[in-house]
């Protein structure tokens, strides 16, 4: 079977993504991450340094201690932490010749909006990883990890003992009190025009091609009710602990992290949406061959087991997920029971339609 919504690259399969099994505001000032022997880098790769442009945050901090530090003191290279990779950087520096990153993270819904011919064509060893499946993999992108958007809620809010199920609950404000949020369309993000159509009776599996005038339709319905579409990951969690909503779309990772530190949250999985989350090479990187080498790190089972057990995304090599503690795993968004209920974000979709729908629903939420 496949994952419903997928419809880029191969196929999906269930029992591949089953047993493989943000945006983050703001960056970081581009610093060394530890001193290693040799010069700068240059020449495509022959120098000891790798410039990654992340998005800042917990997880890149996650990402230093278990990725890049291992890395260096393992291969010898510099690991230079810059950010954040936006599309109007990427594009400027490539059409300029003056590349300062090596290595981005994104995936596809990062280059397909920009366009491949910013990016690298990756070797085919990278294409090829074991554990890795085939829909991960892509000549511009390797995914490192996946992530979800799901339904979340306040249960002092909604009510004692309500749980909300799916989409459709979520505008129903009478059944379930409470005010609303969802990803709104700031900063090139896009909204959650998929949950609008699930919300009123598209099928999982029949999301893609989004039909853009009935998810309009659907926000229209719930827009009195939505005091702010959120567009940073730390708002959506921000707004529910404060009881300014009383259920919104947030990321899995976030909504996690919450209820451990013991807030009165609850979240389910139906309907939750994927992402893929990847790295990729600037056009013309001086220091590609060691991106190259990074990517290919940050992919090793030991590593994914040990980064995704401390921030929990899920693990792009299927491998990983037997060296995991089997009860967190059930944490992920890509444990069994948990992918059964979700789907994949069309990230083709978004590339060809993304300027399109973001002007509309900017025009849309302003009105």
């Amino acid at each position: 079977m496949n994952i419903p919504g997928t419809s880029h690259g191969p196929a999906l399969s269930r029992r591949n993504l089953l047993r493989g099994g943000a945006l983050l505001a703001g960056g970081i000032a581009a610093a060394p991450l530890l001193s290693a022997c040799g010069g700068s880098g240059g020449g495509g790769g022959g120098g000891k340094k790798v410039v990654v442009a992340d998005w800042g945050g917990a997880l890149v901090e996650a990402e230093k201690k278990y990725i890049f530090e291992p890395f260096s003191k393992e291969t010898g290279i510099e690991v230079v932490v810059a950010g954040p990779p936006t599309p109007a950087k990427i594009k400027a520096m490539v059409e300029t010749g003056n590349i300062e990153w090596d290595l981005i993270a994104g995936g596809p819904s990062t280059v397909l909006p920009i366009g491949r011919k910013y990016f690298e064509t990756l070797p085919d060893k990278l294409l090829n990883i074991p554990g890795i499946d085939k829909s991960y993999v892509d000549p511009n992108w390797l995914t490192y990890y996946l992530f979800s958007i799901v339904l979340a809620w306040n249960t002092s809010v909604v009510g004692s003992g309500k749980k909300l199920e799916s989409w459709a609950d979520f505008w129903d404000t009478e059944k379930f009190p409470g005010r609303r949020s969802l990803r709104g369309a700031d900063n090139g993000v896009p909204p959650d025009m998929e949950f609008a159509v699930l919300a009123d009776g598209v099928d999982m599996k029949s999301v893609y091609p989004i039909d853009v005038d009935r998810a309009f339709r659907s926000f229209g319905k719930l827009k009195s009710h939505v005091p702010q579409w959120w567009t940073s990951g730390a708002q959506p969690g921000q707004m529910l602990v404060s009881k300014q909503v009383g259920a919104s779309s947030i990321f899995s990772g976030r909504i996690g992290e919450l209820k451990q530190k013991g807030a009165p949250l609850d979240f389910t999985w139906n309907g939750g949406m994927f992402q893929l989350a990847a790295w990729s090479v600037v056009k013309g990187a001086p220091n590609k061959e060691n991106a190259f080498k990074l990517m290919e790190f940050s992919v090793r089972p030991d590593i994914q087991a040990s980064v995704w057990s401390k921030y929990p995304n899920g693990p792009s090599n299927a491998k990983a997920l037997d060296l995991m503690d089997k009860e967190f795993a059930k944490t992920l968004p890509s444990h069994p029971q948990n992918v059964e209920v979700q789907f994949l974000q069309d990230a083709e979709w978004w590339g060809k339609n993304r300027d399109t729908v973001l002007k509309r629903f900017q025009e849309f939420s302003k009105s």
